[in-house]
């Protein structure tokens, strides 16, 4: 019994020990937003699961009947063990990405599991239940102590890391960097601006979604050549003071803020914060004054914020605006936005223009495009070379893709991540299908005080354009259920669900070609693998 009861133990243990360290590689090591996670009801669950509860009561029933209390243990953690492999089968089984320094974690974690358990049947066998149930339920704290002791090291290795990229960084005197920051649309910025450039540059840019000081520190030391021109750097932070860092290791000579809405405001803390990092404030003061800041016009908040950057840096003054909607320096007329591309003309305020023609979905991206438009002209690019560039942009430049169902109904897949904007402005393309609308998302996080105001605007917009909607996390499920219901949409038509399965079928029983299902966010991918056909 007792070998019966270690192997399902270290079963069920290992996999709790792995979400946490998935759970921190998640939020990027950053502790504000590692305990943000459990002010979330996902998060606050992990604490009073009806499955601790039940250990609880079974530690209680040691003390009297310890027999008993094993074999109905054992029974929990075969229960356990099944739903574990039940979620390796549905593809919900949350892992770290195995990365150098997860590889070191997971060892860490795994050994110090098997040593606990070798050190209690060796030296306690008479109390190896209630030694390896207490360490059962402090498995999420043990795997976050194990993150944190190799905390000193990671800073070391970091700082050292950083001293070199940025010293390698100040030996290319010749090198064109551009520095692109905001609260949404940077990565496909980016994409857009390096394939443009790529036409008559030799590049390089920061990978995937590495945007942090550590991918970018990597892209210096191990990417950035003598021979490279132009690096275009992504710049993320959590908090103020991230964006500058970045700044004064990569040393940009030309800015990008794609715009600012409340994606990080939990963490940045105040709006004030938010501005600094994401709004640009820092990033303008890094900028040689013969460089340039370009900015997103159609961004609400950065039009209304834009005016104050020069507080961050008064003997800065090259502020290039773009926009879709009116007469900037960069613009976009003529918008014609369909299922899967966008037309439109480039329009500079110097009298050039061309028509584009873009292969990307969804009508934001021509936000993204002018910003990349801007900066490949103020790099020598014409507005005719810039638009010939644009019309085979990569599919992926965009973060919503056009993919087909099972049933030949449409899916747009929007799942890599959501902010406010980029939930409305994915809301705003359904309304080009006429058959049914689809609206698959979770709660947004780390919005802070704008949560609840902002899910109700969510609610209300899906609630006008969509005829059925899942929601898969419980937050702020009020506040989204009361602005559909506002807007006429029957609550049967709400429905909050975490189960994959139960999602796809209730979507394939309906779904028909000319429908339309929008993944928006951070849904559970298996709901996209029973959906595509």
């Amino acid at each position: 019994m007792l070998l019966l009861f270690s192997f399902f133990w270290y079963l069920r243990t290992a996999r709790a020990l792995l979400f946490a360290l998935y759970l921190w590689q998640l939020k990027e090591y950053h502790m504000k937003r590692f305990v943000a996670h459990f002010r979330t009801q996902k998060g606050r669950r992990l604490f009073f699961h009806p499955f601790v509860v039940l250990k609880l009561g079974l530690l209680a029933l040691w003390l009297f009947q310890r027999e008993a209390a094993v074999t109905l243990l054992i029974l929990l953690y075969i229960g356990e063990t099944v739903l574990l492999f039940n979620a390796k089968r549905k593809r919900t089984l949350l892992l770290p990405v195995l990365t150098r320094k997860t590889a070191v974690l997971i060892l860490s974690v795994l050994l110090l599991q098997s040593s606990f358990l070798a050190a209690a049947l060796l030296f306690a066998p008479g109390f190896v239940f209630l030694f390896l149930l207490f360490f059962d339920l402090f498995s999420l704290l043990i795997g976050s102590l194990v993150v944190l002791l190799w905390q000193p090291y990671t800073i070391f290795e970091r700082r050292r890391i950083l001293k070199r990229a940025k010293e390698k960084r100040e030996k290319l005197k010749e090198l064109k960097v551009v520095g692109i920051t905001g609260s949404y649309g940077k990565t496909s910025t980016k994409e857009l601006l390096s394939h443009i450039l790529q036409k008559k540059f030799f590049t390089v840019k920061t990978p995937e979604h590495k945007n942090s000081e550590m991918g970018v520190a990597h892209t210096i030391l191990y990417d950035l050549t003598d021979e490279h021109q132009v690096f275009i750097c992504e710049m993320g932070a959590y908090s103020k003071g991230g964006v500058k860092l970045l700044s004064d290791m990569a040393k940009p000579t030309l800015g990008i803020v794609t715009g600012v809405n409340e994606q990080h405001l939990g963490v940045f803390g105040s709006k004030m914060n938010l501005f600094s990092a994401e709004g640009g404030g820092e990033l303008v003061q890094s900028l040689p004054s013969g460089g340039a800041l370009i900015l997103n016009d159609d961004s609400k908040q950065l039009h209304e914020l834009g005016p104050w950057l020069q507080l961050w840096n008064s003997a800065f003054a090259n502020y290039i605006w773009c926009s879709t909607k009116g007469r900037r320096d960069v613009f976009a007329k003529d918008v014609a936005v369909m299922k899967d591309r966008v037309n439109f003309t480039l329009v500079a305020k110097d009298g050039q223009e061309a028509s584009v023609n873009l292969p990307l979905v969804g009508g934001h991206n021509v936000e993204n495009a002018l910003l990349a438009g801007a900066a490949a002209k103020e790099l020598g690019m014409t507005i005719v070379e810039i638009a010939e560039a644009l019309k085979d942009a990569p599919l992926e430049a965009s973060a919503m893709q056009l993919k087909k169902g099972k049933n030949d109904f449409d899916i747009l897949d929007s799942s890599y991540s959501a902010n406010p904007d980029g939930v409305f402005a994915a809301l705003e393309h359904l309304k080009l299908w006429q058959g049914k609308k689809i609206l698959v998302m979770p709660s947004l996080i780390e919005l802070g005080s704008a949560s609840s105001s902002l899910h109700l605007e969510i609610g209300r917009k899906a609630g006008e354009i969509c005829d059925t909607i899942f929601i898969t996390t419980a937050d702020e499920f009020p506040s989204l259920l009361k602005g559909a219901k506002e807007k006429g949409t029957k609550e049967e038509n709400i429905v909050l669900s975490e189960d994959p399965e139960e999602i796809a079928k209730r979507i394939l029983a309906t779904a028909r070609k000319g429908d339309v299902v929008l993944l928006e966010g951070r849904v559970p991918p298996a709901i996209l693998s029973l959906l595509e056909l």
